[in-house]
C-alpha cells in the first residue's frame, strides 16, 4: 500500500513540477533534441508552448538547456552574438540586444540548466538552475534570441526542427 501511495504522489508531482521548471501555466511540450559535437554532449534542449502542441512564434515558449559539458558566461555571450548576426545579417540594434543579454549569463558546468521563458514577443526572461539571472525587454526579442535554436537558419536545422516538434 506505502509503495502504491509513493507512485501516486511522485506521479502527480512531476508534472507539477515540470510546469514550474517551465515558467508556464499549461506547458505543452513539442519536442527535445541534444546537440552532439564530434561525438561530445554539449547539451539537450527541451522546448514548450503554452497550451498548445503546434509551434508559433506568437505565443509564450519556454526554451530548457540542459549542460551536459561546461563553458563560461564569455563563451556563452559571444556565441550568441555570433549567432544571432549569423542568422539575421548585421542590424543597428544588434549591440544594444547583445549588451542587454550579457549580464543574464553564468557560467555554465554539467548538470546546469538554464530557461528561457518568454510569455510576449519583445521579452525573455533567464533562469539559471531556477533562479532568475534576468528579465529582458527588446523588440523582436522572443524570435531573435530563441530563434538561435529554433529558427530554420540556426547552425542545427535538424534540432531546430525536433524541439518544434517536426
Amino acid at each position: 500500500m506505502r509503495i502504491k501511495l509513493a507512485t501516486l504522489l511522485l506521479a502527480l508531482w512531476v508534472p507539477a513540477a515540470q510546469a514550474k521548471d517551465t515558467g508556464l501555466a499549461a506547458p505543452v511540450k513539442l519536442g527535445e533534441a541534444t546537440l552532439r559535437v564530434l561525438g561530445k554532449t554539449l547539451y539537450s534542449a527541451t522546448l514548450h508552448t503554452e497550451g498548445s502542441a503546434q509551434f508559433s512564434w506568437s505565443q509564450p515558449l519556454s526554451l530548457r538547456l540542459d549542460y551536459a559539458y561546461g563553458f563560461t558566461a564569455t563563451q556563452l555571450v559571444k556565441a550568441t552574438g555570433r549567432e544571432i548576426e549569423r542568422i539575421e545579417g548585421q542590424r543597428p540594434d544588434q549591440a544594444a540586444l547583445l549588451a542587454k543579454l550579457a549580464p543574464c549569463f553564468r557560467d555554465v558546468a554539467p548538470g546546469d540548466s538554464f530557461v528561457a521563458l518568454s510569455n510576449a514577443a519583445d521579452k525573455v526572461a533567464l533562469r539559471l538552475n531556477g533562479q532568475q539571472t534576468c528579465d529582458v525587454t527588446h523588440p523582436q526579442l522572443r524570435q531573435r534570441f530563441l530563434g538561435i535554436w529554433l529558427s530554420p537558419d540556426s547552425r542545427s536545422p535538424r534540432l531546430s526542427r525536433q524541439l518544434r516538434g517536426g
